[in-house]
């Protein structure tokens, strides 16, 4: 979030100096100590909606300067080619009441938070919610983002609990922003059903299961937990025992998952990462384990559908996000130790990959190309730059660097400390630099043909189609093909990708694709290509139609028109 913030210091924030050992407590002391005085917060405490953040101008006092650099900053990153993408948090307030920081509740007080039966403001999304189930505070949020966006050329936004607020309101905000900029701006959110609008108990809500088929995108939860293991507040045991597909789930067990999986476990992941891969629309059609063809909408998710959109830009797929633990910190407790380094690198671009091929918004965190670590942070809010900070030249991943602040983290510190001091665990810049490359040549691999980003569920349902499924597949292979005839922007007569999270290769039948004139992709076929892999040790038997998929491997194989 670039907007006014309400606890990070505008002019004289501190920074701390922290040191100790990679298990230490000392460093997140040293933090915590001037948390409320440094100059790093996530920014999710609003203070003013429209007002761009004082600490992020040359002069906070200058009100002009604020609006100007944020202008030529949009500006400058417009004409390097980048769209921008602002983080926006209507859902709450920092503060109600008489707070010095309160605001809306001092203009009219009991108006724009959202109240319980008692006449106390509601707080479920961890500060005082919002009503924008209320007139005026949805015309506050809407006229917010039209300002955003019309005059400060903003062109998305990711909404913080989005599913605290209305569906309809949500979609005239749509309606007004898209005619106050004569252009479509693209909305998504977090879309997650809970607190005291849950299951449309005040209104319906603009959340997962509630927005498909309103053009607006939400984040989803299946495939991400399917790849990384568990869910996303996982503690003690769980976070070791709860392996997921690319980092364990049965065929490579760590000592604490061990006889606690069984073979249909991994088969159910496989199924739900497909759900992913095929942008988790509700209509799409595939073979399941069980050797039955299912719509997505009627596999089950933690007791949901996990087919929950209808039409592919409506979902948001990622593995990696600010908040829980980064894709290398959640494999650094479910990869068995022995793992080496060069693996971990390879389950990290896996993950990545896995993003790479699904149809939908593909959105990655910053750092997972650089095997970003929070040394094990889950909840980096209020963690200061020592367990946020990203080292862009690729030589350190920052894990190691002390126990994380034990508000959020101190009842794991028991399963943290021997991760954390196992220096075979902590990548060198070799490692780092090899997943930086990698990931480029998977962000090539999507750019190269529209087939990644099919833009309507007709087109998905006609033209991707799951290979290697049902109870005789391989179940740490993923396969996918994509028909490219006619296709605008395909590049491509046909593309074949496959995913193997094993640690051996695996040779894959597929009678279907026999007899055809499969070659490498040329990103990874050239010369320069990051991941060696798929060129040296890949095969592709026209003849019968057998592909040999290396270990930890993902790769593409394409039909040139």
């Amino acid at each position: 979030p670039v907007f006014d913030l309400a606890t990070v210091p505008e002019i004289g924030c501190v920074t701390p100096s922290p040191t100790g050992g990679a298990d230490s407590e000392s460093q997140q002391a040293a933090v915590n100590a001037i948390r409320a005085a440094d100059c790093f917060n996530w920014g999710y405490d609003p203070y003013h909606y429209t007002a761009p953040e004082g600490s992020d101008a040359s002069d906070a006092r200058d009100g002009s300067k604020r609006i100007l650099e944020f202008r030529q900053m949009v500006q400058a990153l417009h004409s390097a080619g980048l769209r921008v993408g602002m983080d926006v948090v209507y859902n709450h307030t920092s503060a109600a009441g008489q707070d010095s920081k309160s605001v809306l509740d001092r203009i009219v007080p009991g108006y724009y938070q959202r109240l319980n039966g008692s006449g106390g403001i509601e707080n479920s999304t961890c500060c005082a919610n919002t009503a924008t189930e209320h007139k005026m505070m949805a015309r506050l949020m809407i006229d917010s983002v039209v300002v955003w966006a019309r005059d400060h050329h903003i062109d998305s936004f990711r909404f913080d609990l989005m599913g605290h607020q209305p569906r309809p309101v949500m979609e005239a905000l749509q309606a007004e922003v898209d005619a106050a900029t004569g252009r479509h701006v693209e909305l998504l959110g977090e879309g997650w059903n809970f607190g005291e609008v849950a299951d449309g108990r005040r209104f319906v809500q603009a959340s997962q299961l509630s927005l498909n088929g309103s053009g607006i995108a939400t984040f989803s939860d299946r495939a991400r937990d399917a790849v990384r293991g568990g869910g996303c507040c996982d503690n003690g045991g769980d976070l070791l025992s709860k392996q997921g597909y690319i980092n364990g789930l049965h065929y490579a067990p760590n000592t604490q998952a061990l006889g606690r999986t069984t073979p249909a476990d991994l088969l159910r992941a496989a199924d739900l990462v497909r759900v992913g891969l095929a942008g988790s629309l509700r209509s799409y059609t595939l073979q399941d384990y069980r050797e039955q063809s299912v719509r997505l909408e009627q596999i089950d998710y933690a007791g949901q559908p996990a087919g929950f959109v209808s039409q592919p830009g409506e979902v948001v797929n990622y593995v990696e996000n600010h908040d829980t633990q980064t894709l290398f910190d959640i494999q650094a407790f479910k990869l068995p130790t022995s793992t080496s380094k060069t693996d971990r690198a390879r389950a990290q671009i896996l993950g990545a990959a896995v993003v790479a091929f699904s149809q939908g918004i593909a959105y990655y965190h910053a750092g997972i190309e650089l095997l970003r670590s929070k040394s094990m942070d889950r909840n980096s809010y209020d963690s200061g730059d020592w367990f946020n900070r990203i080292d862009w030249s690729a030589q350190n991943n920052y894990f190691g660097t002390g126990l994380p602040p034990q508000s959020d983290n101190g009842s794991n510190w028991s399963l943290m400390r021997p991760a954390l001091a196992n220096a075979t665990i902590k990548p060198t810049a070799s490692e780092i630099g090899w997943t930086r490359d990698a990931f480029l040549d998977l962000m090539k691999l999507r750019a190269s043909s529209t087939l990644f980003r099919l833009r309507s569920a007709a087109d998905v349902q006609q033209r991707l189609r799951f290979l290697n499924t049902g109870a005789a597949q391989v179940p740490t292979v993923l396969i996918g093909h994509i028909d490219g005839v006619g296709y605008p922007g395909a590049g491509f007569r046909e593309v074949l990708y496959a995913v193997n999270v094993e640690p051996q290769a695996r040779t894959i039948s597929l009678p279907s694709e026999a007899g055809k004139a499969y070659v490498l992709h040329p990103v990874q076929a050239s010369k320069v290509a990051a991941d060696t892999r798929p060129l040296r040790e890949s095969r592709f038997d026209a003849a019968t139609g057998a592909l040999t998929v290396p270990a930890r491997t993902a790769m593409v194989y394409v039909v040139n028109e």
